[in-house]
């Protein structure tokens, strides 16, 4: 034992010679990371703090998020990416230790006499059996860059789970934001279409009467065909979204649950942010995209530690003997330890690239890493624009609809008193309808702008 503490000390102090660089954030992300939202926020505190389920009000969209969550494919294969990298980083780590294993052997023969003396041969049993033992020390960290490296990649793959989720459920939401818009702007049409409907009937006996002209008769036919035209169009739009639903939960077409109308919805509509810094930390793919640098960092560390000779520890114990009844007695046993340093002399520069090659990597992924810090902030402050002009647009909207109704009020009035054309009414009719439809494009703008902020925010998971 005192002859094997010396080599036992020399091997742990090597043990601590690693190799490669270390993790450090890029210098230039704190340089990308604005001070404050350049769009004004009013509340500190951010509405990452809730749960999708705290945010969205609607009980139908919750269940049809809660299937989602459930049944979404791109997520569960997610979910089986997070299982292969635990397995890895499992796998990863068993390298760090001896390798065990065992083998039995027996033989017997047998040689005549005159076999014997031609010299091919002789009697001879053998029986054996032997445990072995190979370890290869970590002396350059080889293996402790690989196994760094493996559980940097569970984490980004985890982190890439809770983007998949947060994305699911900002499209479910999306989405159903989207088919409710689509069922009150069929609903506009279809009163459109019965207003348009009646005007033909008046105008045709009017028309039969010879109190109008054949021109107004046509107009009357042109706007109620394409009031009926608009209706087929949406309900194309609403098969389309549906569809898009049941693929988010995993289901064939089936038409989709109705809840709140767009009007009902109560969603905190003046949304909070948080600090620009904490974003860094909160968003999944920031996050993800960051460890994915810290995984290949440490590849270089793996690919410069082969440049540098291995120490590999073999052995085996065991017992042997001609005679198996005699197998197991004192005599019987036999081992052997035996130690080897190997490592590259000269291989017409193979090492020098590999490292240039993972270093290369490392540049690629610090990019990306920078271009996902900027597409994030960038995504925020739109989503911020577009919820503070979607609103004001929104309140805008409902004024020209008070003002188009108005207008249709007095021009149906003149018309039916004689003093304009119908080509008045029609013009007003077709602005209330305009504007009616626009109303309707901006609450569900407004919505959806409130979910691509949740989603730029990296909330909900």
């Amino acid at each position: 034992m005192k002859n094997l503490i010396i080599p036992i000390f020399i091997v742990l102090v090597l043990a601590g010679c690693a190799v490669g660089p270390k993790y450090s954030r890029p210098e230039t992300v704190e340089t990308k990371t604005p001070e404050v939202y350049f769009q004004p926020v009013e509340n500190p505190d951010s509405i990452t703090n809730l749960a999708w389920w705290d945010v969205y009000q609607d009980t139908v969209l919750r269940s049809l998020i809660q299937n989602a969550v459930d049944s979404n494919l791109n997520l569960l294969t997610a979910m089986a990416r997070v299982e292969e990298a635990q397995a890895i980083l499992g796998y990863n780590k068993a390298n760090m230790g001896p390798s065990i294993g065992y083998g039995a052997s027996a033989r017997a023969s047998e040689y005549r006499e005159r076999a014997q003396e031609a010299g091919v041969g002789f009697n001879t049993n053998s029986y054996s059996v032997l445990g072995n033992i190979s370890w290869e020390i970590d002396i350059w960290g080889k293996l402790r860059h690989a196994n760094r490296a493996a559980y940097a990649e569970l984490l980004a793959s985890e982190e890439n789970r809770k983007s998949i989720f947060i994305s699911v459920v900002a499209q479910v939401a999306e989405l159903y934001f989207n088919l409710r818009g689509l069922d009150d702007r069929y609903k506009i049409t279809q009163r459109t279409y019965q207003t348009r409907l009646e005007y033909l009937r008046i105008i045709e006996l009017r028309f039969e009467k010879g109190d109008v002209s054949e021109l107004d008769k046509l107009q009357a036919e042109q706007i109620a065909a394409d009031a009926k035209a608009g209706m087929y169009s949406l309900e194309r739009e609403m098969i389309f979204v549906e569809n898009a639903i049941g693929i988010l939960t995993g289901k064939t077409y089936s038409p989709i649950a109705r809840g709140l109308q767009n009007d009902q919805q109560l969603l905190p509509l003046d949304i909070p942010t948080g600090l620009p810094s904490e974003l860094l930390e909160r968003r999944p793919d920031i996050v993800q995209a960051e460890q994915l640098l810290v995984a290949q960092t440490e590849r270089i560390g793996v690919a410069v530690a082969m440049r540098f000779p291995s120490l590999s520890l073999t052995g085996f114990l065991g017992v042997a003997s001609p005679d198996i009844s005699k197998l197991f007695v004192p005599n019987a046993v036999l081992g052997s330890i035996s130690g080897q340093l190997a490592g590259p002399l000269f291989q017409f520069g193979q090492n020098k690239r590999r490292v240039e090659a993972e270093r290369a990597r490392a540049k690629q992924y610090a990019y990306d890493y920078e271009q996902t810090i900027l597409e994030a902030f960038a995504e925020v402050e739109n989503s911020l624009a577009e919820i503070r002009t979607y609103s004001n647009e929104y309140d805008a909207r409902v004024e020209q609809v008070n003002a188009t109704t108005k207008s249709l009020m007095l021009s149906k009035a003149l018309y039916d008193n004689g003093y304009t054309s119908f080509l008045q009414v029609l013009d007003a009719e077709r602005e209330l309808y305009y504007s009616e439809f626009e109303k309707s494009l901006a609450l569900q703008s407004q919505l959806t702008s409130t979910v691509r902020l949740y989603k730029a925010l990296g909330g909900g998971w």
